[in-house]
């Protein structure tokens, strides 16, 4: 019994996902690219306003659900073309009934 314990790891919560500088990943795909072109191009002050209001915008977005709830609703309702890398395996969203 002296290693069972440490045999598993459980999270708090069954929706604790896995965070990166305190953000969510889906989060800090959108901020950190914007704040390092703005450190990079010396535009830190106006890709740091565009970057919080982004963020602002997905927080507002997702309404406390999680981030794959986000990735869900991106997928029913925007064009197939835009996550066609993400979305390989799986069918076009458009196809909304399928055939036994």
């Amino acid at each position: 019994m002296s290693g069972e314990e440490d045999k598993y790891y459980f999270p708090e919560t069954l929706n604790q996902q896995a965070r990166f500088i305190g953000l969510p990943i889906d989060e800090l795909l959108v901020i950190a690219p914007l704040t390092l072109l703005g450190v990079a191009y010396n535009m830190s002050t106006a890709l740091g306003i565009i970057s919080g209001f982004l963020w602002w915008l997905i927080r507002y977005l997702k309404k406390g659900q999680g981030s794959y709830w986000l990735l869900n609703f991106c997928y029913w309702h925007l064009p197939v073309w835009i996550f066609r890398v993400a979305f390989r395996l799986i069918p076009d969203s458009s196809f909304r009934h399928w055939r036994a």
